[in-house]
């Protein structure tokens, strides 16, 4: 600190324009549609990561070779990055 005298506060700051200011009653999302939407879809992707999960060990049994072990573990986390970046851009998209 410089060691300069402290200054006291006595209100809040303005809200800077665009952070925290609410939108008009009549123009209010309809947040329960939104949010089953979304649970929805979330849904969808939680099956697909099931499938995933069980589906490579039976995949895994049927093809031969530790070479293989490795392609897989590299395609799951390929398709891990991408059901998560579809998830992010699904739940935004709901949300316009």
């Amino acid at each position: 600190m410089t060691g300069g005298r402290r200054v006291v506060v006595s209100r809040r700051p303005a809200a800077l324009a665009g952070r925290g200011t609410p939108s008009p009653p009549g123009d209010s999302p309809d947040v329960p549609a939104i949010v089953g939407l979304q649970l929805r879809r979330a849904l969808r992707t939680v099956a697909a990561v099931a499938g995933l999960l069980v589906g490579m060990p039976v995949l895994a049994a049927w093809l031969p070779g530790p070479w293989m072990w490795a392609a897989m573990s590299v395609a799951v986390q390929c398709v891990w990055v991408g059901l998560s970046l579809l998830q992010l851009r699904w739940a935004e998209r709901l949300e316009r």
